[in-house]
């Protein structure tokens, strides 16, 4: 069948289908560097430019059996902004994938995006998605799926939306392909040898020493805390915004002191008018939560901590003022359950909310911002390469040519985060051309079981 493949990024639409057989006659990213390794794989479909805009191209778009789309999902993306619709460059786009499936009428869409979709705007988001599909003719069904559970080593969270022409519709239910418990281990996709300059610096090596002594030597008989630890909640004395009056409030800022988030630390501007400067004080409950566990596990542990404080210079200050250890690196967060109590055994990320340690056995969801994982045990940040083979792209050559990356390293790791799992697409594509063959992949009730 021939395909669109819309913001098509590297291309992890077409190298799943390109393994079915399917033949891509048209794609599409606004992202200049990602076009141009689509097409160093690719070419360019259909004889057009890659590097183009949707919205000027859709009368130029021919006709096709299947959209593809990984459509933006930062407006709806907990990390975003959540902006959904409202974003007029992003959040629309999914608009556009309407207008060219109302023109063509393919067979399938198949579409992509960070789960949060689902609950975005407590789910109105999703109703209007569901609302427009039905509308233009489609049925659809939705799943929320990760690559973990398929055999690779990577928690990956993805909704997909497979979308039939109510035409097409058979009698009984499309599925999604079942996951399962894998025992993984991320050394399948390592190199045995890479360039020094994916080494830990010094200075990183220091960072995680500095909390390796924290893990050693706090809470040895209970479980880590699994809240952020803010070392700078350590010193702090001071009552809580939660834990003052309005009036109280008001009174401490009129001798112009301003509230940080964990104590009274500097002047501000005598100008500020008082209303504001108190609405700058009000911290939000779930962050008041987290510093009076942090108080509470300075309290447990306060010999020791205050000697941490002291030996590793946490939150001192050089001579120019700014702070020894970067902010982010004194906030700290054990996300690796029950395992090795060591940071050396476990998956990291240099975040800019702080450390993050994860579980070993498989990666962290890859993102298209700087939080490439680091490799404990190797004290190296995973590469390029290792990332492709995560997201389950052919670097190795195992079905054809090899995959091409782009040649700077910022680049590929950003379009490897905003790629999707090329094997996760192929298994739920062989579910829809099975379908469409009226063949179905295991015993499942018919819609008239359903009603």
């Amino acid at each position: 069948m021939r395909f669109v493949d819309l913001f098509c990024g590297i291309g992890g639409f077409h190298s799943a289908l390109d393994r079915l057989g399917h033949e891509c006659v048209f794609a599409t990213d606004i992202d200049k560097s990602a076009a141009e390794v689509y097409e160093s794989n690719w070419g360019k479909p259909g004889g057009f430019d890659v590097h183009c805009d949707i919205r000027e191209m859709i009368d130029e778009i021919p006709e096709m059996d299947i959209i593809c789309a990984g459509f933006p999902c930062q407006p709806f993306s907990k990390s975003g902004s959540q902006s959904g619709f409202e974003d007029q460059t992003r959040g629309t786009l999914f608009h556009d994938i309407c207008t060219l499936a109302e023109k063509h009428r393919p067979a399938v869409m198949f579409l992509e995006n960070v789960p949060n979709l689902v609950r975005h705007d407590s789910g109105n988001t999703m109703s209007v998605i569901e609302s427009r599909i039905e509308e233009m003719g489609y049925s659809h069904w939705w799943e929320i799926l990760s690559p973990h559970n398929f055999g690779t080593a990577q928690i990956r969270t993805r909704v997909y939306i497979v979308c039939i022409r109510d035409d097409l519709v058979t009698d009984f239910e499309f599925s999604f392909p079942k996951g399962k418990h894998h025992d993984l281990d991320v050394r399948t996709v390592l190199d045995e040898s890479v360039d020094d300059k994916y080494s830990l610096t010094p200075v990183e090596v220091g960072w995680i020493e500095m909390w390796e002594d924290f893990l050693k030597n706090v809470n040895k008989d209970t479980k880590l805390p699994g809240h952020p630890i803010w070392a700078d909640c350590f010193t702090g004395t001071e009552p809580l915004p939660g834990d003052l009056s309005a009036r109280t409030k008001a009174e401490l800022c009129d001798i112009g002191r301003e509230w940080s988030g964990y104590g009274w630390v500097k002047p501000v501007s005598m100008g500020m008018r008082k209303d504001e400067m108190v609405k700058r004080i009000n911290l939000p409950l779930w962050k008041q939560d987290f510093i009076r566990k942090n108080r509470a596990l300075y309290a447990s542990n306060r010999r020791f901590i205050d000697g941490w404080l002291e030996r590793w210079r946490v939150l001192e200050a050089d001579q120019s003022g700014n702070p020894e250890i970067p902010v982010s690196r004194t906030k700290y967060e054990w996300q690796a359950g029950p395992t090795s109590r060591s940071n050396w055994d476990n998956i990291m990320q240099f975040r800019p909310s702080g450390i993050r340690i994860k579980r070993g056995d498989y990666f962290p969801a890859l993102v298209a911002m700087a939080q490439i994982p680091v490799i404990g045990w190797l004290r190296r940040r995973i590469t390029p390469r290792e990332c492709a083979r995560i997201q389950d792209f052919d670097v190795d050559g195992l079905h054809g040519e090899p995959f091409v990356l782009d040649e700077s390293d910022a680049q590929a790791y950003k379009q490897l985060g905003n790629a999707v799992n090329v094997n996760l697409v192929r298994m739920i594509q062989e579910r829809i051309d099975m379908y469409l063959e009226g063949k179905s992949p295991e015993p499942q009730k018919t819609l008239s079981q359903f009603q």
